[in-house]
């Protein structure tokens, strides 16, 4: 699950222990996670496929691999990230093969390099961003949703975080609060929308539902970080099913 661009994307539109310490090497819990995302358009057609595979350390996300393929199983897109340097700003890198469109993070210190193009014929564009507090980009907003999902399934609490956007090269103030909306029993609904009015125009609100037991995710409904084939913004409706 990632945000798309302001303009098009947003409205369319996160060794040395290991060698050190052999016993503490052992001890590692590692776990993997895999599930798939069917994407439905507004008619109920099927969309693309996401296929997830998330690897855990000791309980802690480490690193994910997306993969999206059309409604005929043609793979279309990649996303891979990182997240051992940070879990909600992770290392990420995307590519949507039909179009060449390509955008990422690199976190180093306090600072994170983003890249990123529009489309094959567009040169990719680099810069660097200051670390911010409460900063997310990328699949780091799913990883910071199930550490805040407690907290924010109850009351009226809500959450400002800073979107990072590559190919805007900038962030956006995003707010995520609870909705009081009927759900599947034992899940909580969440709104993520832009926490100013004017944006709000351009950038529509994001709902996606969590187990509150597992904390895993059940669906989204929303704009797609994937374009449609002909590169319009496509809002799509998404559930995912676990393998276990």
């Amino acid at each position: 699950m990632t945000f798309p661009k302001t303009t098009k994307f947003l409205s369319a539109t996160i060794g040395a222990l290991l060698l050190a310490d052999p016993a503490w090497a052992m001890s590692v819990t590692r776990q993997e996670e895999v599930f798939q995302g069917i994407a439905r358009n507004e008619r109920g057609e099927i969309a693309y496929i996401e296929e997830h595979r998330m690897v855990y350390e000791n309980g802690r996300p480490q690193r994910n691999e997306t993969r999206y393929q059309d409604a005929d199983g043609q793979e279309i897109a990649v996303l891979t990230s990182n997240f051992t340097a940070n879990p909600y700003v992770p290392n990420y890198s995307f590519e949507d093969r039909r179009f060449g469109r390509q955008d990422g993070t690199f976190v180093d210190g306090s600072w994170v390099k983003i890249y990123g193009r529009s489309d094959q014929n567009a040169p990719v564009q680099q810069d660097m961003v200051r670390l911010q507090n409460n900063m997310v980009t990328g699949q780091g907003l799913h990883v910071y949703l199930r550490d805040h999902l407690d907290e924010l399934a109850e009351g009226d609490a809500t959450k400002q975080v800073r979107f990072l956007v590559p190919l805007e090269g900038r962030d956006f103030t995003f707010r995520i609060r609870r909705l009081d909306q009927p759900v599947e029993p034992g899940a909580v609904a969440f709104a993520i929308e832009a926490d100013s009015w004017f944006l709000r125009l351009f950038a529509p609100t994001l709902e996606v539902q969590y187990d509150r037991n597992t904390h895993r995710l059940l669906s989204y409904r929303g704009a797609s970080n994937l374009l449609s084939a002909d590169r319009g913004v496509q809002n799509v409706t998404i559930t995912y099913r676990y393998t276990d």
